[in-house]
């Protein structure tokens, strides 16, 4: 029996000491959407652990990216302030894998993604994998270098129209919802990067 798992921890970057227990509950309601929305491809959902971490078991690979995209584009649409740092990592789990939660669950694969999760602030990018085969491992962390490059050029008072533009292709029905002409969203989304993100996104996607 195969004990290897694909785990995806993660936490908040930064967390002001005033906004502390205000974030964790943005964070907490933030996996739970996503543990529902990927219910039937999680082995165990997206948990806040007691590091104030969160944790989840996906079934495979696709569906641990499908989760990243999903927080990033989720927390534009949902205006969220924080940004968070994420470890997809391919290790063993020990313990009998749970639908309900996965704060018991134990192994090296957990004990080394969450050290990977720890000693990365300083050296690695905000988003890691580490996984096999290698070259599959080297190809996603240098693409979502490039694609965590995008996000960070975004501005928050964006996040709204980015959240739409990102939804929505047509510029005239944007324009409409902000008041704008069609002009002005052609430029904006140019500016903002948001075909070269979507570009990025798909080539991402067909890789798994």
């Amino acid at each position: 029996m195969d004990d290897n798992h694909f785990i995806l921890i993660g936490d908040i970057t930064d967390i002001p000491p005033h906004n502390h227990q205000e974030y964790l509950k943005i964070l907490k309601t933030l996996i739970s959407s996503c543990s529902h929305k990927y219910k039937s491809s999680l082995h165990s959902p997206y948990s806040l652990t007691i590091d104030h971490e969160f944790m989840g078991i996906p079934s495979s690979l696709k569906t641990a990216i499908d989760s990243l995209f999903y927080f990033e584009e989720t927390m534009k649409d949902w205006n969220i302030l924080f940004s968070l740092s994420y470890v997809v990592h391919l290790g063993e789990i020990s313990t009998s894998l749970n639908k309900k939660t996965s704060i018991r669950l134990m192994g090296q694969g957990i004990s080394q993604a969450r050290e990977m999760l720890i000693t990365k602030k300083r050296s690695h990018p905000r988003i890691l994998f580490h996984i096999r085969p290698k070259k599959l491992c080297e190809q996603l962390n240098r693409l979502f270098m490039v694609l965590d490059s995008l996000i960070s050029g975004w501005n928050q008072k964006d996040y709204p129209l980015i959240s739409e533009m990102l939804k929505n292709e047509n510029n005239e029905e944007v324009a409409i919802k902000y008041r704008k002409n069609r002009s002005q969203i052609w430029k904006r989304r140019k500016t903002l990067k948001i075909s070269e993100y979507k570009a990025l996104k798909q080539v991402i996607l067909e890789m798994v």
